[in-house]
């Protein structure tokens, strides 16, 4: 089989900050990683490829500096792996991204499953393995929190409400998986080597030829601003059980809570 991973280099969640000028995250002197939920994805993608024969090839989308993540998952089991860059990409929203993906895909596969986190931390949309198995043509499994490979495809549970539901899609497929789907492995001493020795194809628009009118995002940013931070509970002090609950029913109604 021919399986393919998506990553994302995100900033790390706890020093990012908001450029109120640009409407865009700042990332200059921010760390970065490899997106949680990818961690598990390189995991599902190792998994199918050791179960059904094949191997896992890796794509992100960025800056140089993304490469570390690439080396990342080549450490993990991962064979191969490409990176896009272009200025034309620069700002793309996700309909425009899964558009510069698609391309990727069909220059480097076609590939018998694709595997994504189910959304990053920094964008948190989860709209991109939705559009990208549409334009694909692909069955699309998303948000599975458990997977089960079967001989034509695979079947995934996904969390509704305090149930799940279960999906079956034949390959090819797009799968997206949430952090509780696996459990990732550690770097073998192997792909230690294997990812220093790494050459990452470089993939820009003069090799992936998609059309201007496609790269321009229908969408904007109109807002960004962090959230609110959560305010500190009230405590009710005192060992009367009774009493604490006529006081705290005596502030809800001031509150106008019930």
């Amino acid at each position: 089989m021919k399986i393919l991973v998506l990553l994302k280099e995100v900033p790390v969640v706890s020093e990012i900050r908001i450029n109120r000028q640009y409407l865009t995250i700042d990332r200059s002197g921010v760390g970065k990683m490899m997106n949680p939920a990818d961690r598990h994805a390189v995991e599902a993608a190792l998994v199918l490829a050791n179960a059904r024969g094949g191997e896992v090839t890796a794509i992100t989308m960025g800056p140089e500096s993304s490469e570390s993540i690439l080396r990342e998952a080549v450490s993990l089991g991962v064979k191969s792996a490409y990176r896009l860059t272009d200025k034309a990409f620069a700002g793309a929203d996700t309909l425009a991204t899964a558009t510069i993906l698609k391309a990727a895909i069909d220059a480097t596969g076609p590939y018998d499953a694709v595997f994504c986190g189910a959304s990053s931390i920094d964008g948190v949309t989860g709209q991109i393995p939705a559009k990208l198995g549409t334009m694909l043509g692909y069955g699309i499994l998303t948000n599975a929190c458990k997977i089960e490979i079967g001989d034509e495809g695979m079947t995934i549970d996904r969390k509704a409400g305090t149930g799940y539901e279960k999906l079956t899609a034949a390959f090819p497929l797009v799968c997206s998986v949430t952090e509780d789907a696996n459990t990732p492995r550690k770097p073998s001493i192997k792909g230690r080597t294997a990812s220093k020795k790494l050459v990452v194809e470089v993939m820009d628009n003069e090799k992936l030829q998609i059309p201007a009118e496609s790269l321009k995002s229908p969408s904007k940013v109109i807002g960004l601003f962090p959230p609110p931070a959560l305010e500190k509970g009230q405590m009710i002090p005192g060992e009367d059980p009774e009493a604490a609950v006529a006081e705290l029913v005596e502030l809800l109604q001031e509150q106008a809570a019930f």
